[in-house]
């Protein structure tokens, strides 16, 4: 079951990490890596495409997809904008 499963709204990227911390969201090994070095340079994400995305992980745009998926987002879109506000966030706060 997916995370997005048990929410109506998509996780905040802190959220998210929350979530990975805690053992709620497990990832198998290619999803897992392309996830850290997302969280580790969300810029990749919040202004990539899915294509820039997926060469940056060395994966296929399916499984940025089901990455996406897999982190509780209906789309690559949701989990795209969700890095953006997470850049926002960090951005003000410093």
């Amino acid at each position: 079951m997916s995370a997005s499963a048990n929410r109506t709204s998509p996780p905040s990227v802190i959220e998210l990490k929350r979530q990975i911390a805690q053992r709620h969201i497990g990832f198998p090994a290619s999803l897992e890596q392309a996830m850290r070095l997302l969280l580790s340079r969300p810029e990749i994400v919040a202004f990539g495409t899915l294509q820039s995305v997926a060469t940056a992980c060395g994966v296929s745009g399916t499984t940025v997809i089901r990455l996406a998926a897999k982190a509780g987002y209906r789309s690559f879109k949701e989990m795209k904008a969700a890095f953006r506000q997470h850049l926002i966030f960090c951005a003000r706060t410093t």
